[in-house]
């Protein structure tokens, strides 16, 4: 693949409707289906949330324009042995658009998440990884954890 120039910036509320779409083809492509409205809804939260501490995102732009993706929500929680400080990031939205595949993208966003976790004195970073995804977080140093459960719904 010829070599192009890779810009990884960090987002602000001006690039809530990008990051909509963007996270919106992520999730199709996950086989998920969305409700109508779902885009709009998303790039509303994303200009609400975007420059708060509830969510930061980067996106890696090419001459083309933007060619991908990742978002953290920064968390806090009961402390723990594993995480005396209770803080961490949630890495999500690790995506790079089809034509861009394979070009070292999602490397280099993960790499700006570190340095930005770094700098912000973040302890742990943690993520759902698709097969696809597994063999870069490992070369970053993830690795399975306890057992994830979830409920959608509290029961009647």
């Amino acid at each position: 693949m010829p070599a192009m120039d890779i810009a990884i910036r960090e987002c602000g509320p001006a690039d809530a409707a990008r990051l909509a779409r963007l996270r919106a083809d992520f999730l199709e492509e996950l086989g998920q289906r969305l409700p109508n409205g779902f885009v709009a809804n998303l790039e509303q939260w994303f200009a609400q949330a975007l420059g708060t501490p509830r969510v930061r995102a980067w996106v890696a732009e090419t001459e083309g324009g933007i060619a991908g993706t990742v978002v953290v929500n920064p968390f806090e929680r009961v402390p723990n042995a594993r995480n005396p400080a209770g803080r961490g990031w949630y890495v999500m939205n690790v995506y790079t658009l089809a034509p861009h595949r394979g070009r070292g993208i999602a490397k280099r966003l993960l790499t700006a998440v570190d340095a930005a976790a770094a700098q912000d004195g973040v302890p742990v970073l943690e993520l759902r990884a698709t097969d696809e995804g597994r063999p870069l977080y490992e070369r970053f140093g993830f690795g399975p954890t306890f057992h994830y459960m979830e409920r959608m719904e509290t029961p009647a």
